[in-house]
């Protein structure tokens, strides 16, 4: 008879995450590419609809060469807020997009390197669709402090 009811407690938690709703937990990011991002944990699916990281790792790593041509330094931070969102315990249940200014500044320094290839600049990757700082929740490099990073600048010496 205990069998059962452990299997009562036991089902209900299999069933949610075999479903593939993982949206309401955050879980350490596993993308080398965005590991070293000011933020460390994510949730899925991201806002490009990959239900895992493994999905989202391999869609990111096409964006490789690119990252490191250091075409524009917020590319590697809007891809990944892009592909592995910041995850926020509760703050918000949908993950959080990068600022229109951060994609902007991402495509303004790197377009002209893809367009050299006779690729244009992905659709999925548009930059009006996201939201700007003023008018909605958005995330952007400038906006993340970090406690345990510290710069000479922050610490007065030169």
């Amino acid at each position: 008879m205990w069998k059962m009811w452990l299997l009562s407690l036991v089902t209900p938690s299999l069933c949610f995450k075999l479903s593939g709703h993982s949206g309401d937990v955050c879980e350490p990011i596993d993308i080398p590419i965005c590991k070293r991002m000011p933020y460390n944990m994510t949730r899925m699916p991201n806002l490009l609809h990959h239900s895992s990281q493994e999905n989202a790792k391999l869609a990111i790593e096409q964006f490789q060469q690119l990252i490191d041509q250091n075409c524009s330094d917020v590319l590697q931070f809007f891809l990944c807020a892009m592909y592995a969102p910041i995850c926020t315990v509760n703050f918000q249940h949908e993950p959080i997009p990068p600022c229109r200014s951060v994609c902007e500044r991402a495509r303004a320094g790197c377009e002209h390197i893809v367009n050299i290839h006779n690729v244009s600049w992905p659709e999925y990757l548009d930059c009006s669709r996201l939201p700007r700082y003023d008018r909605g929740v958005c995330v952007s490099p400038e906006a993340i402090v970090s406690s345990t990073k510290i710069t000479r600048n922050d610490t007065g010496s030169k």
